[in-house]
């Protein structure tokens, strides 16, 4: 993944800190990691999402400076890298990355990255069954950092 964080400092060092592992919630004081997290959302032709590192079902998330934290918006092609929110500066952990180009994410998300690399792994998990967006077989994030 490459990472704009020249363009999305605050999202990117989010994002690079939960790979990392080793922040801990401001809330509970357990650690705030990627690391063994779901993907918890695959919409076909469109993006898988995953990043809700307090559940693991997709309503929830933390990002390391607090429950939410307002982020910049970009735009969004294939292999984007963008955080997934409930609405205006509510971006946690919980992110996508598209399947294809989804102008329709235009100004809505903060698009803080791409997929450079591993683009195979990408459509093998486009591949994968879902039963209304979730997929059918667990789809986790092993390691990461």
């Amino acid at each position: 993944l490459q990472l704009f964080s020249d363009v999305c400092p605050r999202t990117c060092e989010n994002f690079r800190a939960l790979c990392a592992g080793g922040a801990k919630s401001l809330h509970d004081g357990r650690e705030l990691t990627y690391k063994h997290s779901l993907f918890h959302r695959l919409v076909k032709n469109g993006w898988i999402q995953g990043g809700d590192i307090v559940t693991g079902k997709g309503d929830r998330g933390e990002s390391i400076y607090g429950p939410t934290f307002e982020g910049n918006v970009a735009g969004c092609l294939e292999g984007i890298l963008g955080m997934a929110n409930k609405g205006r500066h509510s971006n946690s952990s919980q992110f996508y990355i598209t399947f294809q180009p989804a102008p329709y994410l235009d100004k809505k998300y903060v698009a803080f990255g791409q997929l450079i690399e591993g683009t195979q792994v990408l459509q093998r998990l486009e591949a994968v069954p879902t039963y209304y967006e979730r997929p059918a077989v667990a789809c986790r994030i092993n390691n990461c950092g």
